[in-house]
């Protein structure tokens, strides 16, 4: 079976492949599979997004819940969620959806580093 594999931005919705497939046997022809394609996301530049940011959904949470229980506006539990649900939440998408732009930097920062701490140490040793 031979595969093509068509993407999105060919005229394919986002999250989905079609693959045409040439088949023999005893209906020979092209049929066309659609199938969704499996996300692939990789959670720990979420997780790392959600540890930066828990100081400060954790402080909002507290002050919400603190104000509302002691204005008889809700328990506490329920002004901590609601302060600092969406705090968690959009450090998570953040992360998720910019996970390969921050890896790109940390590397590049990284190779950067060792590129000039190279290159002064064998100035060094040259002594121009």
């Amino acid at each position: 079976m031979i595969h093509r594999t068509v993407r999105a931005g060919q005229g394919v919705r986002t999250g989905e492949i079609l693959e045409l497939a040439a088949r023999t046997g005893p209906s020979p022809g092209l049929v066309w599979e659609r199938r969704q394609q499996v996300e692939n996301t990789n959670d720990f530049w979420s997780n790392v997004s959600m540890a930066a940011v828990s100081p400060v959904a954790i402080a909002a949470g507290v002050a919400k819940g603190a104000y509302d229980a002691s204005t008889d506006h809700g328990a506490f539990s329920d002004g901590f969620s609601a302060a600092a649900a969406p705090v968690f939440r959009a450090a998570k998408e953040f992360g998720a959806e910019h996970g390969d732009t921050i890896t790109k930097g940390v590397v590049t920062g990284a190779a950067g580093a060792l590129g000039a701490r190279i290159l002064r140490e064998g100035l060094r040793h040259i002594r121009l």
